[in-house]
């Protein structure tokens, strides 16, 4: 960790949508933006701690390019890739996961592992754990899987937990991982369940992030209007994970991310 305080370097918190960005804004206060390379960063400070907050947009290619640019212009202390996650392990809605290291997985008929992953920082890692303790948060350490596509059936959340040994998935974290690795940047994953690994997702989501994907997105909704109870319960979830990622973003923040300000 960083001794001076005048060596103190900011935190970048990454986030791919609106609705974890919100749940970060409520535990950290903004005192201005930034526009990096066409990337837009919120910057607020805590403590003299300064910390960037910065939406990535769903997926790899998002994720990359938005740390790319960032990381490869700002020097930064410290990159947590933070939002939701699916559970791959039994697990309560709201627990929060720490990851021990980030992986990719690809599905052509059958699941794949990827050759690329990339070990999470240790010291961080048992920082957060003791942080989210403090705050009575539930938190489970393991690998975290980030796959191309939303994961919406149980089976194949099984299939990618037996596959990989990951705690959880996510779409953003192994290119994240993969952008702090070459820039020299600790690393880490803070987020919070949303979907259990038991659970079909009430839609498949994927038909959002197509192009014309919302007028897909209707016309299914349309043929099956029971999932509007899936939809109402997995916005109950979404938001108690929304809490809890706030919860532990704040708790983050007083004790200054981990990173030393002793004179």
């Amino acid at each position: 960790m960083l001794c001076a305080k005048s060596q103190v370097k900011p935190v970048a918190l990454f986030a791919a949508t609106r609705w974890e960005l919100a749940a970060l804004r409520r535990a950290l206060p903004i005192d201005r933006q930034e526009d990096i390379g066409g990337v837009r960063c919120l910057i607020g400070e805590r403590d003299g701690q300064t910390y960037w907050l910065i939406r990535t947009g769903v997926g790899s290619e998002a994720a990359k390019t938005a740390a790319s640019v960032v990381l490869g212009r700002r020097p930064m202390g410290l990159a947590i890739s933070t939002g939701f996650a699916g559970a791959l392990m039994p697990v309560a809605i709201g627990d929060v996961i720490i990851g021990t290291s980030t992986s990719s997985a690809s599905y052509d008929g059958s699941w794949q592992a990827d050759s690329d992953s990339v070990v999470c920082d240790r010291a961080v890692q048992c920082f957060v754990q003791s942080v989210a303790a403090e705050a009575g948060l539930a938190a489970r350490i393991g690998s975290i899987v980030s796959v191309s596509e939303v994961v919406y059936r149980a089976e194949d959340k099984k299939a990618l937990g037996r596959l990989t040994g990951a705690a959880a998935l996510d779409m953003e974290s192994a290119a994240l991982a993969l952008v702090a690795q070459e820039r020299g940047v600790p690393f880490t994953v803070v987020r919070t369940v949303s979907d259990l690994v038991n659970e079909d997702l009430p839609l498949d989501f994927n038909l959002y992030l197509r192009p014309g994907g919302w007028l897909s997105g209707i016309k299914e909704l349309m043929k099956r209007p029971s999932s509007l109870v899936g939809l109402n319960r997995l916005r109950q979830q979404s938001r108690l994970a929304a809490d809890n990622l706030t919860t532990v973003c704040s708790a983050l923040a007083a004790r200054g991310f981990g990173l030393s300000h002793a004179p």
